[in-house]
């Protein structure tokens, strides 16, 4: 679970930069982020799935962080087929609960849930991304961002 303080703690320890962007207000989608300035194309965003994965003891609930492009949709399919079962978007309780943020606020690092990254995701430059804070954008170079999640994986999930 990590909240803003939490994740600027950690990326100030790594010696990582970054900046923090006012967002203006609360925040929630990828519309509201681009109305105060930011370019859709640099936007990454990070979804909370529930999975049903087929594992050797039957069907296991688990969550995943899911980031893709701003503009980019999901593809259930590809997830369904990458983890064996049933996928859907996290409740806003689920997420609270699973994260310790609100849906918008939700930041790849330091969440506590394996991290799984669409291919079209790695051609990301410069990165704005949910901070823990709803009315805050945490931006930083994609590459940094990857030096800061340990065993992440990138695979094909959008829609083509």
């Amino acid at each position: 679970m990590a909240n803003l303080e939490k994740i600027e703690k950690f990326l100030k320890i790594q010696k990582i930069p970054y900046k923090i962007i006012d967002l203006g207000g609360e925040t929630f989608r990828v519309e509201d982020v681009v109305k105060v300035g930011i370019v859709r194309e640099a936007i990454l965003k990070t979804l909370l799935i529930r999975c049903q994965k087929d594992t050797i003891k039957g069907m296991q609930t688990i969550f995943v962080a899911i980031g893709l492009r701003g503009g980019d949709k999901l593809d259930f399919k590809k997830v369904r087929k990458l983890f064996g079962g049933r996928a859907e978007l996290a409740t806003p309780a689920e997420v609270l609960k699973i994260v310790g943020v609100p849906i918008g606020a939700v930041c790849p690092i330091e969440i506590g849930v394996a991290v799984y990254f669409d291919r079209r995701a790695m051609e990301l430059g410069n990165v704005n991304m949910g901070s823990g804070d709803l009315t805050k954008g945490l931006d930083m170079k994609f590459t940094d961002l990857l030096k800061t999640i340990s065993g992440y994986e990138v695979t094909d999930l959008v829609q083509r």
